[in-house]
């Protein structure tokens, strides 16, 4: 009933059926996503540095890291929150950054434009949207897809990454001042 909860607190003041935009981005809110504590700790034991990208912004949280995304639009009839800005995780001259991302709570699925060192990989499913047991951190958690982890492996020359492990805690914050 979490992804029941999250549509829920979307839809204050428009209809059903209607899709809004704006070009001010902390009208429409933010989504804050936060990492799982074990895999900050992997990604920060292995010199990897994550920085936030064209408007999103990160800060220590929880021992952890969190990032907050600015939401661009939302879409009740598809279930959809779109945003801008991303994240690059870099370690020498090893980079993936993974940006404008969109929840589409009808599917259980958070997907991301992908560019780095794999190459301009364009949109691809990166999350799945589980129940979260880290309610603390975060409303869903986000466990990574089979192409995710691939993308993180390949970048970083590491195993460490699979699907369906959880990396993070996301909780959209509409309305919210970003």
């Amino acid at each position: 009933m979490t992804v029941t909860g999250l549509v829920a607190t979307t839809s204050t003041s428009a209809s059903a059926h209607s899709t809004r935009h704006s070009q001010s981005h902390a009208r429409l809110g933010y989504t804050q996503v936060v990492v799982a504590p074990p895999v900050y700790d992997l990604v920060t034991s292995a010199g990897i540095t994550p920085a936030p990208l064209n408007g999103a912004k990160a800060s220590a949280f929880k021992g952890t890291l969190a990032a907050k995304f600015p939401i661009t639009s939302y879409r009740l009839r598809g279930l959809q929150i779109r945003h801008t800005g991303g994240i690059s995780l870099t370690a020498g001259t090893a980079t993936i950054s993974l940006s404008d991302f969109n929840i589409d709570l009808a599917r259980g699925r958070v997907s991301g434009v992908v560019n780095g060192t794999v190459g301009n990989v364009g949109r691809v499913d990166l999350f799945k949207i589980k129940g979260s047991d880290r309610g603390d951190l975060g409303l869903v958690r986000l466990t990574l897809t089979d192409t995710a982890a691939g993308a993180l492996n390949t970048t970083f020359g590491v195993d460490a990454f699979a699907e369906n492990a959880t990396f993070g805690y996301a909780t959209p914050r509409p309305f919210a001042r970003f």
